[in-house]
């Protein structure tokens, strides 16, 4: 029986050590490769060009203590105009009542995208898309590091910026049992005139995110990069991945 215990107790052990080192762990890479042909934005992720780009690695929970149960899969890839990004979000339950641009789609299920074109941590982009194809975009001042700026979210609308989403399953049908949500899309450089660096090229990095929320059948929170903050929050440039542009 002490055996047993003994055994157990170094096995909670190693899954400690696991996840302090995750936790502390950099932020993670990403090769953005740049495409001759750039995705249609239709909501389908199975076209060419989507096929012949590498997925970041699976989406965290936003405190870095595990996989998120239901699963994001994201890829980037870019061309002279717009940085392209594709989302495909398994999802049981597929819903959402904000219509207008810009209604707070982040209280209910969204995706989230923030970029930081000068790296700066202070001043960056936020875009977020609904099952509905709703947009929610900003201009965000966010000086201590930890959450927006008071009345910094500057109105600022991505202009250009194409998206699409497709439902597989019945969006807000809340009796029936949904596969997932997918979305395209496609975000012009011009409209991103940060510090003047908004056309990459090759072997430039930028800061950026990628974000998941998700409200049932139990609320969760995942990303790209965890933010290792609990209560979940995602403004936390620290914790920025690196978005390196190749070609």
């Amino acid at each position: 029986m002490l055996g047993l215990y003994t055994t157990l107790m170094a096995a909670s052990l190693l899954v400690a050590v696991a996840l302090v080192e995750a936790s502390s762990a950099d932020p993670p890479t990403y090769r953005c490769v740049k495409v001759a042909s750039p995705p249609r934005i239709d909501g389908n992720v199975n076209d060419a060009a989507w096929r012949r780009i590498k997925a970041v690695k699976p989406f965290i929970l936003h405190d870095g203590s595990g996989p998120a149960m239901r699963q994001t899969e994201a890829r980037m890839c870019w061309d002279d105009h717009c940085l392209y990004i594709a989302f495909v979000c398994e999802d049981p339950d597929i819903w959402g009542t904000f219509t207008k641009r810009d209604d707070p789609i982040y209280e209910e299920e969204a995706v989230e995208v923030f970029l930081d074109p000068d790296c700066d941590l202070k001043h960056y982009y936020e875009i977020n898309m609904s099952p509905r194809n709703v947009v929610f975009d900003a201009h965000v001042t966010n000086s201590s590091g930890v959450g927006p700026d008071r009345g910094s979210w500057a109105k600022w609308d991505c202009a250009g910026l194409k998206t699409a989403v497709r439902i597989e399953g019945t969006l807000d049908d809340r009796t029936d049992r949904d596969t997932r949500w997918t979305v395209e899309m496609a975000i012009p450089f011009k409209s991103l005139d940060e510090a003047g660096n908004s056309h990459p090229k090759p072997g430039d990095v930028w800061l950026a995110n990628l974000y998941r929320i998700d409200r049932t059948p139990e609320p969760e929170h995942s990303c790209w990069s965890p933010t290792l903050r609990h209560p979940p929050a995602f403004h936390v440039p620290s914790r920025f991945g690196r978005l390196r542009f190749e070609k």
